[in-house]
């Protein structure tokens, strides 16, 4: 019978302290490499639903746009027109290639900011700067805002 408490008590201790330590050793900034990497891996496979998943209800998409004369202004897409496009695609025609990544966190906030390289059908159509602020929810982490630039050249 006391062989039966001690093993009761060594397991009550031994499982608690498992899921704690995963939890603890788990950082947040790969979390968010992680989780932008499956939403870009979503878009891939033009899997719009899963892509959703991965933003807040009011988040935004927005590119920096270079005009004539050194204008510069901020062009809005709206998120279901951005699902659409990824509905309409074939799988693995949308092709987004991080070629670098750096996050900062702080708390429930974090920042990501991304060099990339897209292609389409397989073939080279710009390059420029991705950056995404996402929260930390109750069901992990979720972008709120994208934004974007684009240019040919220079990649």
């Amino acid at each position: 019978m006391q062989w039966l408490i001690i093993l009761c008590i060594v397991l009550s201790g031994v499982f608690p302290f498992q899921k704690y330590s995963d939890q603890v050793n788990t950082d947040p900034k790969e979390q968010v490499e992680k989780m932008i990497g499956d939403f870009f891996e979503s878009m891939r496979n033009s899997d719009a639903a899963d892509m959703r998943s991965f933003l807040t209800e009011s988040a935004t998409l927005k590119t920096v746009v270079s005009g004539e004369q050194g204008s510069t202004h901020l062009r809005q897409t709206e998120i279901s027109a951005f699902m659409n496009s990824v509905i309409n695609s074939e799988a693995g025609s949308l092709d987004e290639q991080l070629t670098s990544f750096t996050a900062h966190v702080d708390g429930n906030l974090s920042t990501a900011w991304m060099d990339y390289s897209f292609y389409y059908n397989g073939e080279f159509s710009h390059c420029g700067v991705n950056t995404m602020n996402l929260i930390q929810t109750e069901s992990g982490w979720k972008i709120f805002s994208i934004v974007d630039t684009r240019r040919q050249e220079g990649c």
